[in-house]
């Protein structure tokens, strides 16, 4: 087995942990008495009609597996989410990512519009994943469309956490920050795909019912990666996950990664590193690329790149900034084909074009949307192969 497909099986059996389908089976079951959701149990004849509600990345992956499992129980509801298809019992409304659109707006109109149909005796379920943000939008009355979409691409582009961008969000929508649970009438739980550090339920999705509603978080980075140090661990001497918090741009985390890796490599024959979170990148350039090919970049900057280290940086949602890629790989190899090339890292980075680098070089992870969403991983492999 090479490295590059170690990596790979690595990536992948974390991403199983997180599988839309997985969590929801895990997480929603009914017999003839009770339907139950995450540790609730609720009895059939307590509530009149079910309906599916959801939005995000992964809302339509959830909704097609609860579908499974409820079946003919749904009477209906809305499920924005990135996919053309269309759901048995649910209706669907296509949006966009990460760009605010008109689109979006037209979905929230549709959301809120099949929430009001629900009386006081129904009962609802609400998937919540990353991306939703973008997905549903309803500007406050003081404030433009346009007004709004130039804001939130401004906030997309100027590498602020997530915390603080959600933040400026609700104070400019009408559905963020808890204000979409005023349109229910009925009872409901929210089930969470978390994609933000410490699982965050203001900042989820910038939280459109927080904290009205019983919300449960059903998959996280760190079930992510907890799958994949149990699948690595044949593999190596020593594994750690690092940890599921980084949070600083990409510059810092590089530095911080590379730190790791010389501690480790003195310390031990082989080993598998393992970070989750997710950095942030200032956008000055108009290349093609993520946070994870930058963060790829600056590590290849670093000194920590020996002939043993091999590495991945990629994205659990498949999709990293604004290329076609979810990331890139680094080896010792990289090298020689960087001076053959004759290419200039730093070049590169000033102009924010970390995809087109890495794919040149037959370095870049393209994996196609992954139906999940729980920011991203570093891997870091060292092992003779």
């Amino acid at each position: 087995m090479s490295a590059k497909i170690l990596l790979q099986k690595i990536f992948y059996k974390a991403l199983e942990g997180v599988k839309a389908d997985k969590i929801v089976k895990r997480n929603l079951s009914i017999d003839k008495e009770y339907l139950k959701i995450s540790n609730q149990k609720i009895k059939l004849n307590s509530f009149n009609k079910l309906y599916i509600f959801g939005v995000g990345k992964a809302a339509y992956f959830m909704a097609k597996e609860a579908e499974k499992i409820l079946s003919n129980r749904v009477s209906g509801g809305l499920i924005v989410s990135l996919e053309k298809q269309n759901l048995s019992y649910v209706k669907t409304c296509r949006s966009t990512h990460p760009q605010m659109s008109e689109k979006s707006v037209d979905c929230a109109n549709k959301l809120i519009k099949e929430i009001q149909k629900l009386q006081k005796d129904d009962l609802f379920i609400f998937f919540l994943s990353g991306g939703a943000s973008a997905m549903i939008e309803k500007p406050v009355d003081e404030i433009s469309f346009e007004e709004f979409q130039k804001i939130s691409n401004a906030l997309l582009v100027s590498g602020i956490d997530i915390k603080a961008l959600n933040k400026i969000r609700k104070s400019i929508s009408a559905i963020k920050g808890g204000k979409l649970a005023k349109f229910f009438k009925a009872k409901g739980y929210v089930q969470v795909l978390s994609d933000v550090i410490g699982d965050d339920l203001n900042t989820i999705g910038s939280a459109p019912l927080y904290p009205d509603f019983p919300h449960y978080i059903i998959g996280n980075n760190t079930i992510a990666l907890e799958r994949a140090k149990k699948y690595v661990k044949s593999h190596v001497q020593k594994t750690k996950i690092v940890t599921t918090t980084l949070s600083t741009n990409s510059k810092a985390a590089a530095k911080m990664i590379a730190k790791e890796i010389e501690t480790y490599n003195k310390e031990y024959d082989s080993f598998c590193l393992l970070f989750g979170g997710e950095t942030t990148v200032e956008v000055q350039g108009n290349g093609l690329g993520g946070r994870n090919s930058e963060l790829a970049l600056r590590l290849l900057n670093s000194s920590c790149i020996t002939k043993d280290i091999f590495i991945l940086c990629a994205g659990s949602d498949g999709k990293d900034g604004n290329s076609e890629g979810d990331g890139a790989f680094i080896d010792y190899d990289i090298y020689k084909k960087i001076k053959k090339q004759k290419l200039n890292p730093k070049e590169y980075l000033q102009r924010n074009d970390s995809f087109s680098f890495f794919h040149q070089l037959g370095y870049s992870f393209v994996t196609g949307l992954t139906g999940t969403n729980v920011m991203d991983f570093v891997i870091i492999l060292k092992q003779k192969f």
